[in-house]
């Protein structure tokens, strides 16, 4: 699956159709996991009411600053350091295991930030989806001759996470008006 999905990647000369169409496959997952948590805990809106509320998140920090400290951190320092201790293992084309460890540090790093377990697990959970995509932006740009993988993904990330602010601040006044 992570083949298949890098080489429809690949065959998308479009930054801009790369940004818009996984920002949005990743919204659509995030959200198809968190109906899944709801019906398993109805008090899971509740839950992230409580901690991606307007007031506690600075939106700003998330939409414009976080993505390209974080597209730094995870999908080009971690990424290219995992890279080249495969290379020195002896496989140079191998990108999957850089792949796999930038994809759980991303989620990860985001879950551990909550109050509680429960939170967290959930928050880490929520973000798979898009450190996937992340990861997979960032190996199809960097070995495209032309590729901007730091644009590409931190593009990607800041309209991930606006999305998720309209998201949210769509259910707070929907909780407003019952």
């Amino acid at each position: 699956m992570y083949t298949k999905a890098l080489t429809q990647l690949d065959k998308t000369d479009s930054i801009y159709k790369q940004v818009v169409i996984l920002a949005l496959i990743s919204l659509l997952a995030t959200s198809l996991i968190f109906g899944i948590t709801y019906l398993l805990d109805p008090s899971t809106i509740a839950n992230l009411n409580a901690s991606e509320n307007f007031e506690a998140a600075p939106w700003v920090v998330g939409i414009f600053i976080s993505p390209p400290i974080e597209t730094f951190l995870f999908q080009t320092f971690l990424l290219l350091a995992v890279k080249r201790l495969t290379e020195m293992n002896g496989q140079s084309d191998n990108w999957f295991p850089a792949f796999l460890a930038t994809s759980i540090i991303f989620a990860t790093a985001h879950g551990i930030t909550e109050s509680s377990f429960y939170l967290g697990f959930t928050n880490t959970i929520n973000r798979i989806p898009l450190s996937i995509a992340l990861a997979l932006l960032a190996i199809s740009h960097r070995t495209k001759e032309n590729g901007m993988p730091f644009v590409a993904v931190a593009f990607t990330h800041g309209l991930y996470n606006l999305m998720i602010f309209v998201v949210v601040i769509g259910m707070n006044l929907v909780q407003l008006n019952l």
